[in-house]
């Protein structure tokens, strides 16, 4: 992974029906945190989930998890996270999951304060 701030740790499942990424992210002194994969992935989002950290990120923090054209695959969906609170995301609803992706994913969190901490995990399939 290439990292211009802060730090990504990823780590991927390979379940039959369902699979995830995971990101668990520590942000840098601006509260920035971005990170690109090494590994090319494909699929549909199923559902997007935050876990904010033990040092829990400032409130309405924002995601964002850009395909290689540059376009966030969850949509929008991930803006305005709660600080304490683990939330999720359908995208379209049960009935449409969203758009299909393929390529290497780059998360982008911001304003999440100083060396705070969080994880995203995206299920697809």
């Amino acid at each position: 992974e290439e990292f211009m701030a802060g730090s990504v740790t990823i780590t991927y499942s390979s379940h039959e029906t369902v699979k995830y990424v995971q990101w668990s992210w520590v942000s840098d002194g601006s509260g920035d945190v971005s990170g690109t994969d090494t590994v090319v992935l494909s699929g549909t989002p199923l559902r997007w989930a935050t876990n904010p950290g033990s040092t829990a990120p400032t409130a309405n923090y924002d995601i964002v998890v850009n395909d290689e054209d540059g376009i966030d695959v969850a949509n929008g969906g991930l803006v305005n996270r709660h600080t304490s609170n683990s939330e999720h995301f359908i995208p379209g609803g049960d009935a449409d999951p969203g758009a299909a992706f393929m390529g290497k994913l780059s998360l982008v969190v911001s304003n999440a304060g100083s060396t705070k901490e969080g994880v995203l995990r995206m299920y697809y399939r």
